[in-house]
């Protein structure tokens, strides 16, 4: 993964309408790299390997 750098975040923000500091985004940029680390650990999970969280019964 490669690394948040605060131009991208700075770039994300202004899209959603953010206008936030570089201290603010600073703060924040560990935050983001963390759930990016847990989105590629979600994606290369194996859904066979992965007991669903919920179940239905339909009787």
């Amino acid at each position: 993964m490669e690394k948040v750098t605060i131009e991208t975040m700075r770039a994300m923000m202004r899209l959603a309408g953010f206008e936030w500091s570089d201290a603010e985004l600073e703060a924040l940029r560990p935050l983001v790299e963390t759930n990016l680390r847990l989105l590629d650990r979600l994606e290369a999970a194996s859904p066979r390997t992965i007991d669903p969280s919920t179940q239905y019964r339909l009787f």
